[in-house]
């Protein structure tokens, strides 16, 4: 999977944007006191998972095979990385520790795995599989070394997969197409079922500190983020007439969204307040800057820049001072977390 593809999005086209969702990284708003950045790098010839140091030293690679990797996400804790693996047309996700040793393949073959998150105590993963010719919900346990796989949901094609509720209550999640599209919330140990919208709406991420549950709607000059409270149903548009082309996240205590939109002329990075207001631009310059995600607790970002012709990892500030670059090299280096 080549980096350069993940950036050919056609932002007015709600299909093509979901690629966008789906092929990027996120670690939805969680914050951790890891001293690590993991990324993906092809300088080897392959995209492979490393880690280095918040300043860009001690670059290491934890895997070397044939195989594509792709999402690499930290465990809250800091010690485990979840990533998926392609390989003959499957796709699977794979945990190991934060050297790279002791590696689990949770969901074993026959399936694709198109994308999953950690749960925030860190002891399960919800995955959105194709197993029997469809997409649905899965939660992979891991108790005392082995790994159970419950089926979560038996419903209409599941577009997006969202995240975790802070009390590990709740996954959120979307259906686009069909007869009953919109935002869903399922309580993955029973049977309750909530829809929270009725309109085409992507990648549903709760607030790490509330009842809200931001989302990607189509508006009339493209993409918005929108949130809904899931217990009264109130819907409020933060981004209205901004086309947004990339996935948002929450800052880790709730009150920030950053995200990625074009509407000076290019992709550029801003945060606003997670009420909709004080919008503000973090990147100027005349290439693309994509994948912004929030580390050190919510002090720095993370995000990926196209400065050179190929993307490089860069560190900034959260209000986008002291940029820093974290990688140099012919190679793509991108997907920070």
């Amino acid at each position: 999977m080549g980096y350069n593809n993940m950036l050919a999005v056609e932002t007015s086209h709600c299909r093509m944007l979901l690629v966008a969702f789906v092929l990027s990284i996120f670690l939805m708003a969680c914050g951790s006191s890891r001293d690590q950045i993991g990324f993906i790098s092809d300088r080897n010839g392959n995209d492979e998972i490393y880690v280095m140091g918040f300043d860009g030293t001690n670059q290491i690679a934890l895997t070397i095979d044939a195989t594509a990797k792709s999402q690499p996400r930290w465990s809250k804790d800091g010690d485990k990385i979840a990533y998926l693996v392609s390989n003959v047309g499957k796709t699977s996700v794979r945990v190991m520790d934060a050297d790279g040793s002791n590696v689990v393949t949770p969901f074993l073959s026959g399936t694709v795995v198109h994308e999953y998150r950690w749960s925030p105590g860190g002891e399960r993963l919800a995955m959105l599989a194709d197993k029997d010719g469809k997409k649905d919900i899965y939660v992979a346990d891991f108790i005392d070394g082995v790994v159970e796989i419950i089926r979560v949901t038996d419903d209409e094609e599941i577009e997006s997969l969202g995240s975790w509720s802070s009390d590990s209550e709740w996954l959120s999640y979307s259906i686009f197409d069909g007869k009953n599209p919109g935002v869903y919330i399922r309580n993955p140990d029973g049977v309750d079922l909530v829809r929270l919208t009725n309109t085409q709406d992507l990648s549903p991420i709760w607030s790490p500190e509330g009842n809200l549950i931001a989302f990607v709607s189509q508006g009339e000059k493209g993409m918005e983020i929108h949130t809904v409270n899931h217990k009264d149903l109130k819907r409020e548009v933060l981004t209205a007439e901004v086309d947004i082309t990339s996935p948002f996240r929450w800052s880790p205590d709730g009150k920030k969204i950053v995200y990625v939109s074009n509407r000076d002329g290019n992709l550029e990075i801003y945060t606003m307040k997670a009420n909709g207001s004080e919008h503000r631009r973090l990147t100027r310059n005349g290439v693309n800057d994509t994948e912004p995600s929030w580390i050190d607790n919510g002090e720095k970002i993370t995000f990926v820049s196209m400065d050179r012709g190929d993307s490089e990892i860069f560190l900034m500030d959260a209000d986008g001072s002291r940029q820093l670059r974290l990688t140099n090299n012919a190679n793509n280096d991108f997907s920070p977390n």
